[in-house]
């Protein structure tokens, strides 16, 4: 069996760059592994060790992130045809604006909760704000007006903010970039998985009759569940390949190997404001900003009316929550399907995305890009918050399209749907041309250049062990 030596090279990348990410801190947490600065890289391990690292990544850490993700995403779309609006005497806009406000919470803590992983070790944070999030949805039941339930959708959203960002981190952190796509798709498919368990559970709620209402039953449910696993994933939630509890201290090495070939780093804890400029220079990030904020119009204004839209079509509360099964289930086929179909089943594949209830495949590849195409951890950090405010921007607005006095048909709704995803086709299609064109350029410096002719060998340059970005690193290519 083939085995893989790896050591240190030198890097095509402008020395003065190399130098300025070699001042304190300027090393990638991967070094710490190797016995510090000075310790020589020579890892030797065969295809089937890498594998079975593999494997034990993704029996632990993809279903930690994907078991809770979706569960309760759907929640204030049952609450309100189970009363919620009734009982809080909701009128006109307010119930659009409870889906509003809960990306206002989740706008206004995205720097800080960049910060905050980039400082913390990720598992104890995330594990923190799942336990608080939960908390928010259980006190959600205590709501007697619009102005408490408002501020427990802030909240919510505040909490909530740290999930998808923590998501495409440990992606990067873990897996080499040809399997970013799938593990993005996997996580997602945690969407329709938990939507359908959700509806489920839902459905046999609405047929208690006790002293609370149905929705309330919904939170008071939901929101304890969801404490639970945030304490779980508090104590279980490893921060980093290098401190991973269910890898051996030799499997930890190869996890770590396997990720440096990403030419991206793994984890740095220096705060540098050089990327976060580089960040907000960089077209890329500008296109993929973009993209999601278009994605959520359609997206966001389905989630939030999706029971209230089926309730106009003429089931009953408890019926709207058994139609929406079958939809769930078909996102799901979708997206997995999307995510296994080989490359060259191109019209099976197409099929896959055109079956989607919501432009789910173009939020899932934009979150994947982020881990795949963004190198220096402060420039990802700032990229991740970049496309996470654009997210929240079109959460905010997207309700608003949804007028009251439009139900249950909401055409304004659907119009806005259609003109956004046109304009989401052409943004994608210029992001495409955009990375070609770049990988193209640095093919051609690469030829030019003696440094970069290539020994057949598994190499780790010098420059895989410091924390620059894409920018600095002459020998990475972009995925698209």
């Amino acid at each position: 069996m083939s085995s893989k030596a790896l050591d240190v090279a030198a890097s095509s990348c402008p020395r003065a760059d190399v130098e300025r990410s070699k001042q304190p801190h300027g090393y990638d947490d991967a070094i710490k592994i190797f016995n510090g600065e000075s310790g020589e890289i020579d890892v030797e391990f065969t295809d089937k060790e890498a594998s079975v690292v593999r494997w034990k990544i993704d029996l632990i850490i993809v279903p930690m992130v994907t078991a809770m993700e979706h569960l309760v995403s759907g929640i204030l779309s049952t609450a309100a045809v189970y009363g919620l609006r009734t009982d809080l005497n909701l009128k006109g806009q307010q119930y659009s604006w409870t889906s509003s406000i809960f990306y206002f919470g989740y706008l206004f803590w995205q720097y800080p909760n960049s910060i905050f992983m980039q400082k913390l070790p990720i598992g104890k944070w995330i594990g923190s704000m799942i336990f608080m999030w939960g908390l928010c949805v259980a006190t959600t039941a205590a709501s007697t007006n619009f102005a408490t339930l408002a501020v427990n959708r802030f909240f919510l959203g505040l909490f909530e903010a740290s999930n998808n960002p923590a998501f495409t981190l440990l992606v990067s952190q873990y897996f080499t970039k040809n399997e970013h796509a799938l593990r993005s798709c996997i996580w997602w498919a945690g969407g329709p998985i938990g939507a359908f368990i959700g509806d489920g559970v839902s459905n046999g709620i609405g047929h208690v009759h006790g002293k609370l209402s149905q929705w309330q039953y919904l939170y008071l449910i939901f929101g304890p569940i969801t404490m639970l696993w945030g304490i779980i994933v508090f104590f279980t939630m490893p921060s980093s390949p290098m401190s991973a509890w269910f890898l051996t201290p030799r499997e930890r090495k190869i996890a770590v190997v396997r990720v440096l070939h990403n030419h991206a780093g793994l984890h740095n804890r220096q705060y540098k404001v050089y990327q976060v400029k580089e960040a907000l220079r960089d077209p890329q990030a500008w296109m993929l900003f973009s993209i999601v904020f278009l994605q959520c119009i359609p997206g966001g204004g389905l989630n939030a009316f999706n029971k209230i839209i089926l309730t106009g079509l003429g089931f009953s509360s408890v019926e709207s929550t058994v139609v929406a099964m079958p939809e769930h289930a078909v996102q799901l086929v979708s997206v997995l399907l999307a995510a296994a179909l080989p490359t060259d089943r191109k019209m099976s594949r197409l099929g896959a995305v055109y079956s989607l209830l919501t432009c789910t495949v173009s939020y899932i590849m934009c979150m994947s890009l982020i881990s795949s195409n963004i190198a220096g951890f402060t420039k990802k950090m700032t990229v991740s918050v970049m496309v996470f405010v654009g997210y929240c921007v079109g959460q905010i607005i997207t309700p608003q399209f949804f007028l009251s006095h439009e139900a249950p048909t909401y055409p304004t709704g659907f119009r806005a749907y259609f003109v956004t995803s046109s304009m989401m086709i052409s943004l994608e299609a210029a992001l495409m041309f955009y990375l070609l064109n770049e990988n193209k350029r640095r093919d051609k410096r690469a030829l030019e250049s003696a440094a970069s002719q290539s020994t057949g060998e598994h190499r780790i340059v010098e420059t895989d062990l410091l924390d620059l970005t894409d920018w600095e690193r002459a020998q990475f290519r972009y995925a698209w």
